[in-house]
């Protein structure tokens, strides 16, 4: 896909999809948790996240930025024409629609790498206890993994803007999960994520396509909605933050000269129904209870 194959039409079709799910809620709460602390509870409940500083050691954080820069090495020629994306041994590369004048390689380019979660460091991340027991709270016994991307917020990237994950997501039960890792540090410099508290209570918002020129297909924005309680998510490298899928959030632009990595997971309840169509970008792991049978 070219950059000038990313019409107006397209950008509508693809938010048409997106708002099949709108006005639908998420009602379940968390009433009496093995794992989570009242703290955690209360945060999850009321706000529709948890953060938790210092969950993954640095240097494994450092193993995965690694291992997806071997992955985009094997995925894409230097010498081959731009496409907005591409698909090797089962992953699936985004890069970015708006150029970037200071790009020196191919990895300067990416936006997002798709389907790590079924190998290597990354497949061992989401058959972690701890991180499992805190989900087991959340969604219930029976976990899978459904969805991991890379995120690379290269300088200059421009961020998502505010979203709600569910919309995304054509799925018969709710919510899911997304465990934010921070690989490198994530500061409002170059293009932190930002949530508003409390808007998991909300309905799925419409979605209408994000109208900035250059910006990457599948982008798409609420805009019936006062965000002036907006909250910025600092992160340093390891910290960890799990968050509501009907959770409003966005990320800001990256006005640094450094990379803002992270690698996202997606987590649902064994059973969970896709509809007729599964997502390309999808990959369903059971990582504990009746699924692993």
């Amino acid at each position: 896909m070219d950059r000038e194959d990313i019409t107006e039409t397209a950008k509508k079709e693809f938010s048409s999809k997106v708002n099949q799910q709108r006005g639908e809620i998420s009602s379940k709460i968390i009433k009496e948790p093995k794992f989570l602390s009242e703290k955690q509870k209360n945060s999850w409940n009321n706000n529709g996240f948890i953060l938790l500083k210092n969950f993954y050691p640095q240097n494994s954080c450092s193993e995965m930025n690694s291992a997806v820069k071997d992955i985009i090495n094997t995925m894409v020629c230097p010498e081959d024409p731009f496409s907005h994306a591409y698909e090797k041994d089962g992953y699936i590369g985004i890069r970015e629609m708006k150029p970037n004048p200071e790009a020196k390689t191919i990895h300067d380019e990416m936006s997002k790498i798709f389907r790590l979660h079924g190998k290597g460091i990354f497949n061992d991340f989401i058959k972690n206890k701890r991180l499992l027991d805190l989900l087991e709270d959340i969604l219930g016994e029976n976990i899978d993994c459904f969805l991991s991307q890379y995120i690379f917020k290269n300088p200059g990237a421009w961020g998502q803007p505010w979203h709600q994950d569910s919309s995304y997501f054509p799925f018969d039960r709710h919510p899911q999960v997304g465990a934010w890792v921070a690989t490198s540090p994530a500061t409002i410099e170059n293009g932190c994520l930002v949530i508003l508290p409390g808007s998991h209570k909300e309905h799925l918002h419409e979605h209408v396509p994000d109208d900035r020129e250059g910006s990457n297909y599948g982008y798409t924005e609420i805009k019936d909605q006062d965000f002036k309680n907006q909250t910025p998510v600092t992160l340093e490298t390891g910290d960890l933050l799990l968050f509501h899928s009907f959770l409003m959030h966005k990320s800001y632009d990256n006005e640094s000269k450094s990379k803002r990595t992270a690698v996202v997971f997606h987590f649902a309840e064994t059973g969970t129904e896709y509809g007729q169509l599964d997502s390309p970008t999808n990959e369903w792991i059971s990582v504990r209870g009746s699924g692993l049978n």
